[in-house]
């Protein structure tokens, strides 16, 4: 009898054991785990041959992406809706995305070279906040650039003096060794009726994707 019931209390402090490395196990991987609003690459993709003008006429190459994290949007200056509406979010998110020895900035990619000025974008993107980086080029160098951050952009109507311009929604993240790591999806926005980012979401999901991140 004796012998049973020290079976049965090894068993029951057993399960006990058992139940709470699961209990923190389905805790961490919960922590971890990411939305759907966001698409992390399998094998991040170096990026190369980045030819881009930053908004002080300075070279912006794929090496201005080292050492920092990365969030990468394209748009317009004209962009009557999503640009400002992406950019007011980001500049509200800023601070939070913020770690100590590991600083995110924020870069607008403008797909209107023709109508954005290096001043004009300077002027825009301060708004917002001065940190943020502008940077844009001709089509030429432009398009491959983008394409490589797995964004598209497309101009209608150019001859036309109030000509708009389709791109993603989405925000590419660029990891500190130059490559496109993750893709942060819009999701549909009930009050504006536009595709956005959810920003809250993206610091919830960079905060994963950075603890995951082995460097």
């Amino acid at each position: 009898m004796a012998n049973t019931s020290k079976l049965i209390w090894v068993v029951a402090i057993t399960l006990l054991i058992a139940g709470s490395l699961s209990g923190v196990a389905w805790y961490n991987n919960r922590e971890n785990s990411l939305t759907e609003a966001v698409v992390v690459y399998p094998e991040p993709r170096p990026l190369k041959g980045i030819s881009l003008l930053d908004a002080d006429g300075e070279p912006f190459t794929e090496q201005r992406f080292a050492g920092r994290w990365s969030l990468v949007f394209v748009g317009y200056t004209f962009c009557p809706d999503i640009c400002p509406t992406t950019l007011a979010d980001l500049a509200r998110i800023y601070p939070e995305l913020q770690q100590p020895n590991e600083p995110v900035q924020v870069v607008f990619v403008s797909v209107d070279p023709e109508r954005d000025t290096p001043e004009r974008l300077k002027a825009y993107t301060a708004y917002f906040n001065p940190d943020f980086v502008a940077a844009t080029a001709d089509h030429e160098l432009l398009m491959p650039a983008v394409q490589q951050l797995g964004l598209i952009y497309g101009i209608h109507e150019r001859e036309e003096r109030d000509y708009l311009v389709d791109h993603s929604a989405s925000i590419a993240l660029v990891n500190p060794r130059g490559e496109l790591h993750a893709s942060f999806r819009p999701g549909f926005d009930e009050q504006s009726m536009m595709p956005l980012v959810d920003g809250d979401e993206l610091v919830r999901d960079l905060a994963r994707i950075r603890r995951q991140w082995g460097g």
